[in-house]
């Protein structure tokens, strides 16, 4: 199991209602994409702060390594909107508040969902997606696709702790001849896995006809209540805080 799916299973939250987690994370995640983002997207990151290691007991270090990378990769593709190379490098007119604002949103929105990854496993999520109405293929391709990713993940770890007891990552010219080739043997192992996985669920079901086992947790109304106050209090907050900080 990879760090997430442990997580997910060993939370305080782990055994509540998958609704009432999509309730919570799905809001925050509506709420980083509607609210203004100077306001709304700190909030956000707060109240998914205070819900995933305050009060799931996520663990912190996970959490912001979980976070680091989709950051990372949203401040460096922020880049471009702010910075124009036609006729030389130069700010674009607008560009550093729009990249500004697509960075908060974006990171806000990622917080979000990595908070609901972590607290909410697969299998529940699969559960009430079918509750909810989703096609059985579509819910089989969704199961079919984390099980690949988790192969792939454990190829590229098994890969890199080979390559390292070798001493292949000794200098740079040799590291990236490394990587590349350990790359192509990740993507030719994992596709020959992927394939030997799929015939074998084929051969169990009819695709979208697997069964998830899962217990049967009621939605507390009472829960829901309490969500939508903070999810609410989050909105007004951003709101109010957006209007005092443009004098209106």
């Amino acid at each position: 199991m990879n760090p997430l799916e442990v997580s997910a299973a060993q939370n305080r939250w782990s055994t509540d209602p998958a609704a009432e987690k999509v309730c919570l994370y799905g809001g925050l995640l509506l709420c980083a994409m509607l609210l203004p983002p100077r306001t709304g997207a700190p909030l956000v990151l707060l109240a998914t702060a205070v819900a995933t290691l305050g009060l799931a007991r996520v663990r912190p270090r996970l959490f912001v390594l979980a976070l680091l990378g989709p950051a990372v990769f949203i401040a460096i593709g922020s880049l471009p909107i702010a910075v124009s190379l036609r006729g030389g490098p130069h700010l674009e007119p607008g560009g550093v508040e729009i990249a500004v604002n697509t960075a908060l949103r974006s990171i806000a929105a990622s917080a979000a969902t990595i908070g609901l990854a972590m607290t909410t496993s697969m299998a529940d999520l699969l559960d009430l997606a079918r509750r909810a109405g989703m096609p059985a293929a579509l819910c089989h391709v969704a199961d079919l696709t984390f099980r690949l990713v988790g192969i792939l993940v454990r190829s590229a770890r098994t890969a890199r702790e080979a390559v390292t007891l070798r001493l292949g990552l000794r200098d740079p010219r040799g590291a990236i001849v490394v990587i590349g080739a350990q790359s192509a043997l990740i993507f030719v192992r994992a596709t020959g896995r992927a394939r030997a996985m799929s015939e074998a669920m084929s051969l169990r079901a009819e695709p979208g006809m697997t069964a998830v086992l899962t217990a049967d947790r009621p939605v507390r109304p009472a829960r829901l209540a309490v969500i939508a106050a903070a999810l609410t209090v989050v909105a007004v907050a951003a709101v109010a805080s957006w209007r005092a900080w443009q004098g209106v």
